[in-house]
């Protein structure tokens, strides 16, 4: 199982978003970047460091599409809301992680157990990473994100969760 993930700057306010699954299927489509690029980079932190393979890029990898997308999926949006505007240092992970887990509660959702402070520190730094590596892909590039559970070998992965930066 892996999924590649590329997203090409097109312009200073559009991006390409691209997956292609092991077997050469995927979608692309263009994006407003200020509205979704941060949203997709947390995206792949969150889903990065929790391990989590029935989420957004697990759930492409495994049946494609966006209409599909549902369960696991459902609580990671709950968690990736909050973390985009939580991604700086300013607030507290653990309040920020307190937080989610508390209006997780408040809909009669039980809290995922890596929902902790250190797990959204980690996000953090990975996300700083991914919008470092996104500032330095020049126009008309592509930056390339690997998701693959499997086979988790990169500094990136550092075996907290499932997916390799690749680039």
């Amino acid at each position: 199982m892996a999924l590649t993930i590329r997203l090409t700057r097109i312009s200073p306010t559009h991006h390409r978003f691209e997956y292609v699954r092991a077997d050469g299927t995927g979608e692309s489509l263009d994006l407003v970047t200020r509205e979704f690029l941060t949203h997709d980079l947390v995206h792949f932190a969150v889903e990065t460091e929790a391990a989590l393979r029935g989420s957004f890029y697990g759930l492409l990898d495994k049946i494609g599409g966006y209409a599909e997308l549902s369960g696991e999926a459902q609580i990671t949006e709950m968690v990736v809301g909050p973390m985009q505007t939580s991604v700086g240092p300013e607030l507290d992970a653990a309040v920020v992680a307190a937080r989610i887990a508390g209006f997780m509660r408040d809909m009669d959702l039980r809290p995922p157990r890596w929902l902790t402070g250190d797990f959204l520190e980690a996000v953090r730094e990975r996300i700083r990473r991914l919008q470092g590596q996104w500032k330095a892909t020049p126009f008309g590039e592509t930056m390339e994100l690997v998701f693959d559970p499997a086979n988790n070998t990169s500094p990136e992965g550092r075996g907290r969760g499932p997916a390799k930066l690749g680039g």
